[in-house]
């Protein structure tokens, strides 16, 4: 399934033999478990390396190297360090990030992508909106306002001035217009030239992933691909997704299944 798929994504087979476009989902949700992405960057270089340099580039704003909470043993004082916020968000960004590249390295690319809440930056990041270094700066400050907040926790009475020092920041970027489609989660619509204002990315509103999957499908989406800890939004799509609906595909959340590279069949899944 994965050797099909990756053919269709790289523009090998006809569309119509393939089902369509693909999305890239940058998920947020629960903290990443202690040890995530551990197989693949012992297995895969490129994984290895993008999440070292980017962990190297956010340790300045944290109290313990990324690294070192990421993969500490479960169970461990250190390794519960990702119950706070201050943590959980920046291991995402690395998370998605290094995915990201390294199915672009298999030359698996996007048509368009989605970033919600916590996935937000490094959708935008994939879109082209921020470089690396700016993202990173980005979930750096915030990891170092948010402090000692737990993830996933009760709204903190002081967050609105966290979000306000977090904006003024975000002002001193150079944010681009999207190169891909990025689609936002609290307006279910592409965006343009509003990334570049700060407020566009501290908003808080329920998200409308249902809306986005339902605009994605119209546009002809078929393939859907989580970047992140978990499957939660490839697990919505059946929910979402008009019925009656060709199968779409979701990248399987058991990354072990890619030990082997492309080519294996386990590495994407029916939904």
């Amino acid at each position: 399934m994965w050797a099909s798929a990756r053919s269709c994504l790289n523009g090998e087979m006809p569309i119509e033999g393939c089902n369509g476009r693909t999305a890239f989902l940058f998920s947020a949700g629960a903290a990443p478990r202690p040890g995530t992405g551990r197989e693949l960057r012992g297995t895969f270089p490129v994984f290895a390396d993008t999440l070292d340099a980017i962990c190297a580039r956010l340790d300045p704003y944290l109290e313990l190297p990324l690294t070192c909470v990421m993969f500490a043993d479960d169970g461990t004082r250190t390794a519960t360090l990702l119950d706070r916020e201050s943590y959980a968000g920046p291991a995402v960004f690395a998370l998605q990030v290094a995915q990201y590249r390294l199915l672009r390295s298999w030359g698996v690319r996007p048509d368009v992508v989605f970033g919600q809440a916590a996935g937000r930056m490094a959708a935008a990041y994939a879109a082209g909106v921020f470089s690396l270094a700016e993202a990173c700066h980005a979930v750096g400050t915030l990891a170092r306002l948010l402090g000692g907040l737990p993830a996933p926790g009760p709204r903190s009475p002081r967050l609105d001035g966290i979000l306000d020092a977090y904006g003024r920041t975000l002002a001193t970027l150079h944010p681009c217009v999207p190169r891909l489609p990025l689609v936002c989660d609290v307006t279910a619509r592409p965006v343009g030239t509003e990334t570049a204002e700060p407020e566009f990315w501290v908003r808080r509103a329920p998200a409308r992933f249902a809306e986005a999957v339902g605009l994605l499908h119209r546009e002809g989406v078929r393939t859907w691909l989580e970047l992140g800890p978990s499957d939660r939004l490839t697990r919505l799509l059946p929910d979402c997704l008009p019925g009656g609906t060709a199968s779409a595909f979701a990248l399987s959340r058991d990354w072990a299944a890619l030990r082997s590279g492309p080519g294996t069949e386990s590495g994407i899944a029916p939904r």
